[in-house]
């Protein structure tokens, strides 16, 4: 079982408790160790019990836990989650690839990312998410830790041409409080975030549903925390074969959202006067 079957074989699930949630959780977080791990050693750092872990491989199709990883080994390819593991093993590789052909292989990969995304994205998500970003009446929040920071900062500045209210959330818990106390219904939040998730974010998504704000989400994991808190969740491919993922799909998501941005009206005095700032403060060599 590869990692896109068993997040097709979770997603068949009618229900799900919240063990089940956890234990699919972790697996998609680690799902290339796994042949590795021991069973007492998994249900104690995922919190739940043996007899809980063999119901969960039961529904999907396994009769207990060595018949799962036998069958995920079987397919699995050693493309490590964190960067870290990618490291440790690609240290001890005997045969490491000849940069040579790094180009070449980034190019492809970069390609391959690309395809699975945008043929697997909904133009009615991509649509909704757009009449949710457009909406008037509130303010637009933007934020991405880690490596997503730099994601929702690009985003955050080409939004601030197209409308009003676009605030970026610095991943900050000692100022994001004060960030954060003029939240109403009325706003939006776009959350950026891959795995390894932040703790900062998922608060953030948890707490800004509770406000009654609606949540667009973008993470390259189906199985994820945000899923029951998401208004529209876009989900982009980002394997690499590096020490770290790889986001160009996640990148090319958020140009086409600016695009779709772009297509409301009233934003050319916002342009003038934006280039008008630029020319006051000398931001540019003319």
């Amino acid at each position: 079982m590869n990692k896109q079957t068993f997040i097709n074989a979770v997603n068949k699930f009618d229900t799900h408790t919240d063990a089940e949630t956890r234990i699919a959780q972790y697996f998609m977080q680690h799902y290339a160790v796994l042949p590795f791990a021991k069973i007492d050693d998994l249900c104690k750092q995922i919190g739940v019990g043996k007899a809980t872990l063999g119901r969960f491989l039961q529904r999907l199709g396994f009769s207990g836990f060595i018949e799962f990883k036998k069958d995920v080994t079987e397919d699995l390819t050693q493309t490590l989650t964190i960067p870290i593991e990618r490291y440790e093993h690609q240290r001890t590789d005997a045969n490491p690839d000849d940069i040579r052909g790094v180009l070449a292989t980034h190019y492809h990969e970069v390609q391959d990312n690309l395809e699975k995304t945008f043929e697997s994205l909904s133009e009615q998500d991509f649509e909704r998410a757009i009449d949710i970003m457009c909406q008037s009446d509130g303010k637009l929040y933007v934020m991405g830790s880690a490596s997503s920071e730099a994601l929702a900062n690009y985003f955050y500045l080409l939004a601030r041409y197209l409308r009003k209210e676009v605030v970026f959330l610095k991943a900050d818990v000692s100022t994001l409080p004060h960030q954060l106390v003029d939240v109403t219904p009325s706003d939006t939040l776009f959350a950026i975030s891959y795995h390894r998730y932040s703790n900062v974010t998922v608060k953030l998504v948890r707490w800004f549903h509770e406000c009654g704000g609606q949540i667009i989400t973008l993470t390259d994991q189906h199985v994820n925390p945000f899923v029951p808190y998401s208004d529209v969740q876009f989900t982009v491919e980002s394997e690499g074969r590096g020490y770290f993922n790889n986001r160009a799909a996640g990148f090319a998501l958020i140009e086409v959202l600016i695009k779709g941005l772009s297509l409301q009206q009233g934003k050319d005095n916002r342009f003038q006067r934006i280039e008008g700032l630029f020319e006051e403060f000398s931001i540019f060599k003319s």
